[in-house]
């Protein structure tokens, strides 16, 4: 006759939902990770960029300014940073408003990073 042993182990069914199960939280492990190496990625570049708007503010505080616009180029980890300074007349007459904007495009039409500041003349 035939002698029935017990076997012990996990049927095809359960192997599949836990391999399923790992297959989901690994993903999401891995695209927390990416999305947290982007997000390093591009304070990085915005920390560049402000320190090229405080170069810049720290130039033009030490010399003679006129209300208008500037433009200029600087290199800032590995990376070329487009600036513009607009330079303005607040309700003060002896104080200047200095706007500098800082991109990596030439239009300007995204800002690195963005710096004001005053300067008694």
């Amino acid at each position: 006759m035939f002698q029935k042993t017990n076997i012990s182990g996990f049927t095809l069914l359960e192997v599949i939902v836990s391999l399923v199960i790992l297959t989901i939280a690994l993903t999401a492990i891995i695209t927390i990770g990416s999305t947290r190496a982007e997000t390093l990625i591009e304070l990085r570049e915005r920390n560049r960029a402000l320190i090229v708007a405080n170069n810049v503010l720290e130039k033009y505080y030490l010399e003679t300014v006129e209300v208008g616009v500037i433009d200029g180029r600087q290199e800032n980890g590995n990376t070329q940073w487009n600036w513009q300074l607009s330079i303005s007349q607040t309700n003060n007459e002896h104080i200047y408003r200095m706007d500098v904007s800082v991109s990596k495009d030439n239009d300007f039409e995204y800002s690195s990073a963005q710096l004001v500041g005053f300067k008694w003349h």
